[in-house]
């Protein structure tokens, strides 16, 4: 790495470090709703009093759920204890882990899916995000990073680690998505006042099926992820190798997509998280050791190759 890079991402870790709770941070050439920013809009209302949902004898009011350092845990018997900074955070800076990767590790569109992922994997992760060598678009993660400590992200990871990964997106491919808009936690929901079609235009749009149970922060909220028509069958293409631009995932990700010694799960994920990562793979917002590998697999990727290879990664089903 040479000196100019080094001085660049001390300063944008101390910006993180310090940054409000909103701030936002580029990812060159990624587009904005891969990087969705905070709104002024409020977001579909659950309801007063106590709140529940199926199948749980907990209860809780629409603060309690929205404290970033108390996640909801509205079935403790699917999972094991949650460490302390996964439940409750650290204060002052760093939120519960849970509380925007969901009890269930499955997370939402504007965070990642924890779920299944291998503990060493998200331990260098932590250190990337710590160091600056991987650039949260949020600055959240950057943030909370560098006031762990590496046994606290080690607890963190290993639980996480210890979840089961579950499909909960269907993909579909269209010309025309319905209307939505960003709320105030950074997530996408369908204009309700005046439904109307407007065209994908090159777009990943991903919806939650049941929005309120997105605002009570269900484990499990299954999501629709509306991706440009032919993307799935043109990111199979580039994932297999079968194209002059990049390299078949599966000799790192292993033959299913599911992961090895060496590198992660890609099958499965939210297709906005995709795109960002791999625009930050281009740009070298993601440079750390491990990343550096991919800089050669995305180099030639056009803005049309991530969406599609995002697509095909979204739809393949985690058994």
């Amino acid at each position: 790495m040479n000196t100019s890079k080094t001085i660049a991402r001390i300063a944008i870790l101390g910006a993180l470090t310090a940054a409000p709770a909103g701030a936002d941070n580029v990812i060159p050439d990624a587009p904005s709703w891969s990087t969705p920013a905070r709104t002024d809009v409020a977001g579909h209302e659950a309801g007063q009093g106590d709140l529940t949902v199926d199948g749980s004898d907990q209860s809780y009011t629409q603060v309690q759920i929205d404290d970033k350092f108390s996640a909801p845990d509205w079935f403790p018997d699917q999972h094991l204890p949650m460490p302390e900074t996964v439940q409750f955070g650290k204060g002052p800076k760093v939120w519960a882990c849970a509380s925007c990767h969901l009890t269930s590790g499955t997370g939402h569109p504007e965070s990642a899916s924890l779920a299944g992922l291998d503990s060493a994997y998200m331990q260098a992760q932590m250190r990337a995000f710590s160091d600056g060598t991987r650039v949260d678009y949020s600055g959240h993660m950057n943030r909370m990073a560098a006031l762990m400590t590496p046994e606290e992200i080690q607890t963190a990871s290993d639980w996480f680690a210890s979840l089961t990964p579950r499909t909960f997106i269907e993909v579909i491919e269209t010309e025309t998505v319905p209307a939505s808009y960003i709320d105030s936690t950074r997530m996408r929901l369908l204009t309700e006042a005046e439904p109307r079609e407007e065209p994908i235009a090159g777009r990943i749009i991903e919806i939650p099926v049941d929005p309120v149970q997105v605002k009570l922060r269900h484990p499990v909220s299954n999501f629709i992820s509306y991706v440009p028509t032919g993307s799935i069958a043109r990111g199979e293409a580039l994932v297999s190798g079968d194209n002059d631009r990049t390299y078949a995932c599966a000799g790192c990700h292993g033959d299913d997509l599911t992961g090895t010694e060496i590198a992660p799960v890609i099958i499965g994920n939210f297709g906005i998280y995709t795109v960002r990562q791999l625009h930050g793979f281009k740009s070298e917002t993601r440079s750390s050791e491990e990343a550096s590998l991919m800089s050669d697999i995305v180099v030639d990727l056009t803005d049309q190759d991530i969406i599609d290879i995002a697509a095909y990664l979204s739809a393949q089903q985690i058994n």
